[in-house]
Formats: structure tokens, sequence, C-alpha cells
């Protein structure tokens, strides 16, 4: 931005939010738009430098960016559950469709960013990305086990929600064969909606009383 906020305390942490906002800009029309040593590029994936990655990071995005191209519905694919702590993310081929923008670690197509840049905010981006009027009703992909992880504990968030809450989830460790996977129930938001309504027809009833045990344990377990 032309102009930054300047100031100790929270006006620098903002500062910080514009800078990565500029950057964001900066770089995405670079890979996007062409020019300078850059192509330009059809789709892209954003990873930040203090994500680690899974082994089957690449293979998982492979196998959901033709579901990303033919769906409009969709504007992203996500490596990232932000509910991917290991008590309640377990299966690693499993896949879904949030109205949620999780962000780190992420693909998008270059017509979503030509749907941005014009409107492309001076800080927060990642929130400006969750908004209704950007996102219009549209979806991401994105795994129950992530295929990120952040060591970013120093940063512009300054640690915020590192130790209580990015520091406790899960990274994928296995090779999962994307390609052999039959993903066809989140290629539309009908096909997972009648997904999701299966599985908890099929889902087993429970009282809280019963799951006590298995909660606990889990939580040992962490």
């Amino acid at each position: 931005p032309k102009e930054l906020v300047s100031g100790p305390g929270p006006n620098a942490m903002r500062k910080g939010y514009q800078r990565l906002a500029a950057h964001y800009r900066w770089a995405l029309d670079q890979m996007m738009l062409g020019g300078g040593w850059a192509a330009s590029y059809e789709q892209l994936i954003v990873l930040e430098e203090d994500l680690e990655i899974a082994p089957d990071f690449f293979d998982y995005f492979e196998a959901t960016l033709p579901l990303l191209r033919a769906d409009p519905c969709l504007f992203c694919v996500s490596a990232w559950n932000d509910n991917g702590k290991p008590e309640i993310a377990s299966d690693s081929k499993a896949i879904f469709r949030t109205d949620f923008f999780p962000g780190l670690g992420w693909m998008l197509l270059r017509s979503f960013w030509l749907e941005l840049r014009t409107r492309w905010p001076t800080e927060y981006w990642d929130d400006f990305v969750r908004r209704g009027d950007v996102r219009q009703g549209r979806q991401c992909l994105r795994p129950e086990v992530s295929r990120t992880y952040t060591f970013g504990e120093v940063g512009v968030s300054k640690g915020q929600f590192f130790n209580t809450h990015l520091r406790k989830m899960a990274l994928n460790k296995e090779l999962v064969d994307w390609q052999r996977l039959d993903l066809s129930f989140v290629a539309s938001a009908a096909r997972f909606d009648d997904f999701l309504a299966e599985e908890i027809h099929r889902a087993e009833a429970v009282t809280l009383e019963a799951l006590a045990p298995r909660l606990a344990a889990a939580e040992a377990a962490a």
C-alpha cells in the first residue's frame, strides 16, 4: 500500500498485515498475469514459508484440480482443516466441501484471482476471501486430516492461538493414492449433500453416558 499505519502496539501488527496483503497481491499477479520472470499460470498452489507439508500434499492437489476446474461452485481447494486435531480428525482419506475458506496451503484458478485482484484489500486478505460477497455461495474442498502443519509461532500474528490451537493440529503421515480414490461425492454440492445425508442415516446412535469414556480416552491419548 502507498500508506501504512505506523506506531507501536496494535498499529505495528496492523502494518504487518498490510504488508502481507500487498505481498500476496504482487505475488499472485506475477504468477497469474505473467510478466518479468514468471509465466502466466491457470492454477496456483499458495504455500507459505512456515508450513510443513504431508507426503501426499501434491498428489492431493493433483487429484482435486479437475474437480475445481469442473465445478463453478468451488473457488478453492485447501490442504488445511481448522478442526483437524487428532482426537476428531483421523480418516486420512476423507475429504469435504466447506463454506469456510481454510487457507494454509490452498489452490485457486486464474479466473478466481481475476475476480479478486481489483477488489483486493489493504489488510486482512484471508478475512476478505471469507466474505459472503466474495465467496458468492461457492465452497472449498478440504481434507479431514490436514496436509499442512504450521510451525509459525513467530510472525505477524505474534503467536496468536499457536499454543492453544495450531500447535495441536495433526499432519497426515500416510501416502494416500488420491488418484485411485472415488471423489465423485464431492464433485458437486448436491452430491455432497446426498453423501452427508447417507452418512447421518448410517450413523450409530449413542448416549452421552456411553460417549464419555471414548472422549476421556481420546483426551488422554492427546
